[in-house]
């Protein structure tokens, strides 16, 4: 997959316990059309990469700490990313895992 960001420095980058998260806004192309590149890592290791709907990542970073809550539970780690993905109506948009 094509995966151009529209420019180098990240749109946020915020830290919580040990935990970053950057967002990059990519160019459309052929096979990424209004996506944007998330990365989150744990003591500068990352841990996961991942497109999502760029009209929301803001929300990634308004629920960062519910993602790191989650990140650091056994029992919820997806529960912080449902929250960031959720359309407030019982659905949420796609959170596509990226493997390189």
């Amino acid at each position: 997959m094509d995966r151009i960001k529209e420019k180098e420095t990240p749109e946020f980058d915020i830290n919580d316990r040990g935990f970053n998260a950057k967002a990059w806004y990519l160019k459309n192309t052929e096979t990424s059309k209004g996506d944007a590149l998330i990365e989150i890592r744990y003591n500068n290791e990352l841990i996961r990469q991942f497109l999502f709907p760029a009209y929301k990542i803001w929300n990634i970073a308004a629920h960062f700490s519910d993602i790191v809550d989650g990140e650091l539970s056994k029992d919820e780690k997806e529960r912080g990313y449902a929250i960031a993905a959720s359309n407030g109506l019982g659905g949420f948009s796609p959170i596509i895992n990226v493997e390189d």
